[in-house]
């Protein structure tokens, strides 16, 4: 029985293959993914963070990734901006907001995990062309890899990286186990 019952895939290769792994590098076809994920936990807590932000739900990825983003000092004024536009987004999400959030993300550092978390709301879900034309829809794991980017960079902005890569990991567990609520 698979312990996350947030996650909506059952296997390890189905996360591989949104990570666009090679087929080498895919676990086998039968191996569960909380099962898979304990073994990287174990021998490296970067590719567990990786594989875990995959696993997630893209809308649980976000909230994983703002409430980690949030916890550590902001840059800019910029950066903080499209921080807190994706924090109100994570209240209430909302088209606008999504929109919103990416059109601050442009105005920030380049460098900044709020930049790249705003952008990987942005991809979340709906349209990324602008509202008065077609639809055209991200890659679907696109969000999720931004949002463990946006997690990477804002370790590094702090002083103790292995630090916040075990409680990101800690928070994810918690998501994947009990959903969006348990995030803090």
């Amino acid at each position: 029985m698979n312990p996350w019952g947030s996650v909506h895939v059952t296997r390890a290769r189905q996360v591989g293959e949104l990570m666009e792994l090679r087929n080498a590098e895919l676990a086998a076809p039968e191996v569960p993914v909380h099962a898979h994920y304990e073994q990287l936990r174990a021998s490296d807590s970067r590719q567990a963070l990786g594989f875990i932000g995959h696993a997630l739900p893209r809308a649980a990825a976000i909230h994983w990734a703002a409430a980690l983003v949030a916890a550590q000092p902001s840059g800019a004024q910029e950066d903080r901006a499209a921080l807190d536009q994706v924090l109100a987004w994570c209240d209430q999400p909302s088209d606008d907001r999504r929109r919103h959030a990416y059109a601050l993300a442009q105005m920030a550092d380049l460098h900044a995990p709020e930049r790249t978390l705003a952008t990987a709301l942005f991809y979340s879900g709906g349209s990324i062309a602008p509202a008065n034309l077609n639809p055209v829809h991200p890659a679907p794991a696109l969000a999720n890899r931004l949002a463990v980017v946006a997690i990477v960079e804002a370790a590094y902005r702090g002083g103790d990286p292995q630090a916040f890569f075990a409680e990101a990991l800690r928070r994810a567990e918690a998501i994947a186990e009990h959903g969006i609520a348990a995030r803090t």
